[in-house]
């Protein structure tokens, strides 16, 4: 068997429940990574696997474990590593090594030198080389860890997040609406990702995704690249319009079939027959209030989303069978003085049927003053 690593990004929790929701079951080794163990014969499989992620930002596999290894042979480690290959351009990383002496490339390039190998090296922040350096360039890139005081193990760069590829489809697509606040698209396809690891431990059935808020179309985005059905509403005719033309940008820009269906509706009346067919998971991100409201209207701000989702966790019961997934962000808020949250409602909606599968994970960007819990139930009919 071999060791594979999974550098997570900012909100490693959420990273990982999306891993094991992808049935790579491990261990979180360090704060950032996520170790599973797999035959060598899986590599190919893995590294597919993880351009499929939204929230792994590097697939590494050990190539060296070593016990109370001295300081002055990290470099020569990393010469004998580097020098089976034929003039390579390397890179030395290093994660949770920040108080000891850097290796330096110069020192591992003189020793290639030396035996009669001509090299050369990026010279890499501390922690490696950025995804859109990797991408672009052919690098052997090698990453130094300290694992414990004692464990130091060293692990090649396979794969790297196509940062590219996220990119395009965050500032590429020909609608957005930034003033109502945009899910990242990372964070929406962890969400799809965690929806259908859901779903498939309890049905067979193909994915069809319901996103009842789906504003500019990027939850819908995320689940289509992954092969779902998709369906789509808004109260906002705008968002209906972009959206629509959000997933044909997509269908031409990929050259993807997709199946999609995108109307207006307000989301505590919309009907099954408006629906092409019955969703079997619901992801969303529902309208969470002002993007910046001040502490004096966030009583009104959360009363006003209670009666919101309530009504939506309402309705809902009538478009979804037994054992359908929902996936959906709720709203937090804390200033130090108050908290602010919709976990009042949980039991409300257990009594219609909803049972969260697990505690929620919390997602926020820095000051932001509502922040963003990500919850799954499991929907069934009391």
């Amino acid at each position: 068997m071999d060791t594979f690593l999974f550098l997570l990004g900012r909100t490693p929790e959420l990273s990982v429940r999306e891993l094991v929701s992808c049935q790579l079951e491990g261990k979180l080794l360090r704060d950032q990574i996520y170790q599973v163990e797999r035959d060598a014969a899986d590599e190919a499989a893995l590294i597919e696997q993880f351009q499929q992620l939204g929230g792994s930002l590097k697939l590494l596999k050990v190539v060296g474990q070593f016990t109370n290894l001295a300081e002055e042979d990290l470099s020569k480690y990393v010469t004998a590593y580097l020098a089976q290959f034929d003039r390579p351009t390397f890179a030395v990383g290093e994660l949770f090594r920040e108080t000891f002496p850097k290796i330096q490339p110069t020192d591992v390039k003189q020793a290639l030198k030396e035996q009669g190998i001509s090299s050369r090296f990026i010279d890499a922040p501390r922690e490696g080389l950025s995804a859109a350096v990797l991408l672009h360039q052919e690098v052997e890139e090698l990453i130094v860890i300290r694992v414990s005081e004692s464990q130091t193990l060293f692990a090649k760069t396979l794969a790297v997040q196509d940062i590219d590829d996220w990119t395009r489809r965050d500032r590429e697509k020909p609608y957005a609406d930034r003033k109502k606040g945009m899910l990242p698209p990372k964070v929406a396809r962890m969400m799809v990702n965690i929806g259908l690891g859901e779903l498939s431990k309890v049905s067979d059935a193909a994915p069809v995704v319901y996103d009842p808020f789906c504003g500019s179309g990027t939850v819908l985005m995320e689940a289509a690249c992954l092969g779902a059905t998709v369906i789509g509403s808004d109260l906002d005719q705008n968002s209906v319009a972009g959206s629509t033309a959000n997933m044909d940008w997509l269908a031409d820009t990929y050259q993807m079939d997709v199946d999609s269906t995108i109307f207006q509706a307000d989301v505590t009346h919309v009907q099954a027959d408006q629906l092409d067919q019955a969703p079997n998971l619901i992801i969303t991100e529902p309208f969470l209030g002002k993007q910046k409201p001040t502490p004096h209207q966030l009583p009104n701000v959360f009363r006003g989303m209670e009666k919101l989702y309530l009504g939506a966790f309402r309705q809902w019961r009538h478009l979804l069978a037994d054992n359908s997934i929902i996936v959906i962000i709720f709203p937090l808020s804390q200033d130090g003085k108050n908290n602010y949250s919709l976990e009042s409602i949980i039991d409300k909606i257990a009594t219609l049927g909803y049972t969260a599968t697990s505690e929620p994970c919390l997602y926020h960007r820095p000051q932001a003053v509502i922040q963003r819990q990500i919850w799954t139930f499991k929907f069934k009919k009391p």
